[in-house]
């Protein structure tokens, strides 16, 4: 049995139609007999309720679209955040070139009071006992020194260490969300260090100042200030008051 054909007459949108030619003719080369065959397989699709599955997925399509548009802002957002934590971090290694110079400040009083110790050993030969006893007390600070110097790389290679975590966060913009609390905790551990760090080179500058501001009876008879015997060689760092 022959198929039936019908002749219709239709009215269409024009720049619509001229859009629906122009895709045919790109995929067929022309639009010879496959006009007709394209239209009914738009009109079948229609019958089927197929365009309804279009129009979902167009749908679907649209709510990636959205959704892709949030993760950028979202992407946006947090690179903002990592700058703002690499901002932090500058200005703690900022902070950390203070502590150097205190540090640098500290030695050229160590020295100082080497010199003094000398003097005083040649002008008073009879208190060489009372002398050797502040050679040991100077010799327990350079040790302490030394010990804040190994301190000091300590906090210089952990800064390092966060620069380069904050470096990896920058390619890495998806799991910053993840990591960004735990970088933050561990620049306030570190900054607690450098706090305590700072204390404690207070408290050995003010320890120095006292021994070269003893007057010579007091270094006659050792009459050392308790912030100086809290220093002396043998004492645990927990012992030490704050």
């Amino acid at each position: 049995m022959s198929e039936e054909y019908v002749r219709k007459t239709i009215k269409l949108n024009k720049k619509l139609w001229d859009e629906f030619q122009a895709k045919i003719e790109e995929e067929y080369g022309t639009t010879y007999k496959h006009t007709s065959e394209e239209m009914e397989k738009a009109i079948e699709n229609y019958v089927n309720n197929d365009v309804l599955d279009i129009e979902k997925t167009k749908t679907k399509i649209n709510n990636l679209n959205d959704e892709n548009n949030n993760l950028i802002i979202l992407c946006e957002k947090l690179e903002e955040e990592n700058k703002k934590l690499s901002d932090d971090l500058l200005s703690t290694r900022a902070s950390n070139k203070k502590s150097n110079d205190l540090l640098n400040q500290h030695e050229q009083d160590v020295f100082r009071l080497e010199n003094d110790n000398k003097l005083l050993e040649n002008s008073v030969r009879s208190l060489e006992k009372e002398v050797n006893s502040l050679s040991e007390i100077n010799a327990g600070l350079e040790d302490r020194n030394r010990e804040l110097i190994s301190e000091n790389k300590e906090l210089e290679s952990k800064y390092i260490e966060q620069v380069e975590e904050t470096n990896r966060q920058v390619k890495e913009n998806t799991k910053i969300k993840n990591k960004r609390e735990h970088a933050q905790e561990r620049l306030n551990k570190t900054q607690d260090e450098l706090n305590d760090t700072l204390k404690r080179l207070e408290k050995y500058s003010f320890a120095i100042g006292q021994v070269k501001n003893m007057g010579f009876i007091d270094r006659l008879f050792n009459r050392l200030p308790a912030e100086i015997k809290e220093l002396q060689p043998g004492k645990e760092e927990g012992d030490v008051e704050d």
